[in-house]
């Protein structure tokens, strides 16, 4: 399990090894989060470049959809994923609901 997602109940979350078209180097980061869906664990490249501070990089990792990430790309950092994404520090990511999956 990442550290990101150790203070969170096991029933909330698990990990998928099996999400169909998903590239290797991707595998390890790919979970299914009750609230959240099926998700690749990455970082906002805007947390990225607000880094070089007092947080270590697993504290800026969060869910993002298998869908948005595939089809925006990534890139890895320090064997993290970081992915351009919106983010506003009230709402959370700002994906469109599309790339959701349940």
């Amino acid at each position: 399990m990442r550290k990101s997602l150790e203070d969170l109940s096991p029933s909330m979350v698990r990990k998928v090894d099996d999400y169909v078209g998903l590239p290797e180097e991707l595998k390890e980061y790919c979970y299914y989060i009750a609230d959240a869906g099926y998700s690749i664990m990455a970082i906002p490249e805007v947390f990225l470049k607000e880094h070089f501070g007092s947080m270590d990089l697993w504290e800026y990792e969060i869910p993002m959809p298998v869908k948005y990430v595939l089809e925006k790309g990534y890139r890895f950092f320090e064997e993290y994923v970081i992915v351009q994404a919106d983010y506003d520090n009230e709402t959370g990511l700002i994906v469109d609901e599309k790339y959701e999956e349940f």
